[in-house]
């Protein structure tokens, strides 16, 4: 046998030989392709799943900014909790029904949170599946004890020590500090592009919401090494695989925020409240800015930060006395008496009365079918403008609103900032209500009748005001005619204290009535409290260096008649009302109290409001927060 094949048989291995090597050459190309997409088009992709098998960056959650009342006293701290998050990537899809039932044995998940978790662990997706879930925050000792012991059972589960809000003074100022807790889907979507995520920390109610994005401050990043079940493993370890730093990005805490409240006059304040439902609002009528605000009943913030007992939560929203409802911002009276001296202007700017032109006083004033009577049954005799505040004249004030008209009153009234909400920056608000013959026009079915005059101009039919809207409009009297904006916060300040922002008092507007006719009822607001006849002559200050003005005001609630005064149920009694400052020429307080069912201003709020003047002048000696404001 020939060595060698035939020349036409090494033709046909060369085209076998050809054919070969065309073959290799396209299977080297689909590789090549291959390792160009999964190396270089979906690299980053690849390396970041590769790498979260055993490295995990974590956020670094933020302290949250403390509070401080004006004196550096502590409000709103924070403190050590425990927390448990599930990461769905480190649990197998045949493990996960066994680690949520550990999960509900240990925590006694509620059937919201066990949904939850289930459609987070399915829905989630490629590399979504390394986003924690918060499952349970702040757990208990027990709870932490036994999830720690039981781990191995406990896939993709983790314990991260982080922060919990913490009010260490209890129900103090509860309403104006607010709460917070966890983030609602709602208030997700409308936040997630500032980095918020789910299970963040967020205000829900006062300071904490107003300022949540001071408050908030920024996250940080850390790198973590983990097991193949998502736990970490031990700190030699990590070093070892990290071989450098494990903080990405350092975290920013919050500010820290230092408010215009004295923490002594809000506790003098709600532990000297005299009834069971109603508020008190001081501030400083040279500035705006606030030095108490208290609303009865309370609650206190610990138990509703963070991890809430349904129970406790079931027991606050069903309480018919509605204690999470703040009372100085969000609920408005019949504010009574106290608004005469709105109606007194309105009929000095609009009316044509005259200072000295006087009314007569029965006791009765007949209009179309009705009797209008006044407080006093036998009535005032012949009054002027200045004895009729003094002394409260009921029938002064209808033949005053009938002289000025509806509308006048409601002009007046609205120039001092009823009607309108005041733009405080730290607390829901409703607006009240000044009816016009416009309003009467939209809102009843008669349109407007000109009883309804009688009734406003004494502060009762629908006229309504919030506490806070009232002791600002008196500080518009008491400081000569202007309109502050409330503020509570004084100062923001970063955690080492090298950033200060300083808040300044924000002026609204003045009042549109004249010096003259202000200085009037100014004047009669003096002698309410100072001259004998006046409403509060026996409540005021005495053996005190200053001299206090202010308004009794008793607003019914139901109609009366020959029962007024008599012994009626909790819920048929009058408003009580007060609002005051001191001292007259130079006022650096002014405080408005409402008592509601609490019978008559003078015995029911009237005392309040002078004790807290006389403490915070005579005792706490506090400057002034119109230039306290600017101290370090």
């Amino acid at each position: 046998m020939s060595l060698f094949a035939p020349q036409t048989d090494l033709s046909r291995y060369k085209a076998r030989y050809f054919w070969m090597l065309l073959l290799m050459a396209l299977a080297l190309l689909l590789l090549a392709g291959r390792l160009y997409y999964l190396q270089i088009h979906r690299g980053a992709e690849y390396l970041a799943l590769s790498r979260s098998n055993f490295v995990s960056e974590r956020r670094k959650v933020a302290l949250r900014g403390m509070i401080f009342d004006r004196n550096r006293r502590l409000l709103v701290d924070n403190r050590p909790s425990f927390n448990v998050y599930f990461t769905p990537a480190f649990c197998k899809k045949s493990a996960f029904d066994d680690t949520l039932a550990h999960l509900t044995e240990y925590l006694g998940l509620s059937d919201e949170e066990i949904e939850r978790t289930r459609d987070y662990f399915e829905e989630t997706k490629r590399l979504d599946r390394f986003l924690p879930l918060l499952v349970r925050r702040d757990v208990a000792w027990a709870e932490l004890a036994m999830i720690e012991q039981q781990m191995l059972t406990l896939d993709g589960v983790e314990v991260r020590p982080e922060t919990q809000r913490a009010y260490p003074r209890g129900r103090l100022a509860a309403h104006l500090l607010g709460y917070v807790g966890e983030i609602s889907p709602a208030e997700l979507a409308r936040y997630k592009d500032e980095g918020y995520q789910q299970g963040d920390v967020f205000g829900k109610s006062g300071v904490e919401k107003g300022w949540e994005a001071q408050l908030r401050g920024a996250d940080g990043r850390i790198q973590v090494v983990v097991d193949a079940r998502g736990q970490r493993v031990p700190e030699e370890q990590a070093r070892e695989v990290l071989q450098g730093e494990a903080i990405v990005e350092k975290a920013t805490a919050g500010d820290n925020l230092i408010l215009s409240i004295d923490a002594r006059l809000q506790d003098l304040a709600e532990n000297r409240f005299p009834g069971r439902e109603g508020a008190v609002v001081a501030m400083d009528p040279k500035s705006g800015f606030i030095l108490a605000m208290v609303s009865r009943p309370d609650f206190d913030p610990n138990l509703v930060s963070g991890r809430v007992s349904p129970r406790i939560w079931r027991h606050l929203i069903e309480d018919p006395d509605r204690p999470l409802h703040f009372r100085a911002t969000q609920q408005h009276y019949p504010p009574g008496s106290t608004f005469k001296p709105f109606t007194g202007l309105a009929a000095l700017e609009y009316g044509g009365l005259m200072l000295d032109e006087k009314v007569r006083c029965t006791g009765a004033m007949p209009f179309g079918d009705h009797v209008f009577r006044c407080w006093r049954a036998a009535g005032h005799g012949k009054i002027a403008i200045h004895r009729a505040i003094v002394q409260s004249c009921d029938i002064f004030f209808y033949k005053a609103g009938r002289k000025a008209g509806l509308d006048q009153i409601a002009r007046v009234a609205r120039t001092f900032g009823f009607g309108s909400m005041t733009a405080f920056e730290s607390c829901e608000e409703v607006p009240g209500i000044i009816p016009d013959r416009e309003w009467y026009e939209r809102n009843t079915k008669t349109g407007f009748l000109p009883g309804f005059t009688i009734s406003d101009a004494i502060g009762q039919g629908d006229v309504n005001v919030t506490p806070l809207q009232l002791v600002m409009a008196y500080a518009a009297i008491a400081n000569g005619g202007t309109l502050f904006r409330p503020q509570v916060v004084l100062r923001a300040e970063s955690p080492d204290g090298t950033r200060v922002r300083r808040y300044q008092p924000v002026v609204r507007h003045r009042v549109e009535v004249s010096e003259e006719n202000l200085q009037i009822v100014h004047d009669g607001l003096v002698g309410v409290v100072n001259e004998p006849g006046g409403t509060a002559y026996w409540r005021r200050p005495r053996r005190v260096s200053f001299q206090a003005a202010g308004k009794t005001g008793t607003a019914q609630v139901v109609k009366q008649g020959e029962d007024r005064g008599k012994d009626l149920p909790y819920d048929f009694r009058d408003h009580a009302w007060f609002v005051g400052w001191a001292p007259v020429g130079d006022p650096r307080i002014a405080v408005a109290v409402v008592n509601e069912h609490g019978g008559h201003g003078s015995s029911g709020a009237a005392p309040l409001v002078m004790e807290m003047i006389t403490y915070y002048l005579e005792q706490l000696q506090a400057s002034p927060v119109a230039e306290g404001w600017m101290q370090p």
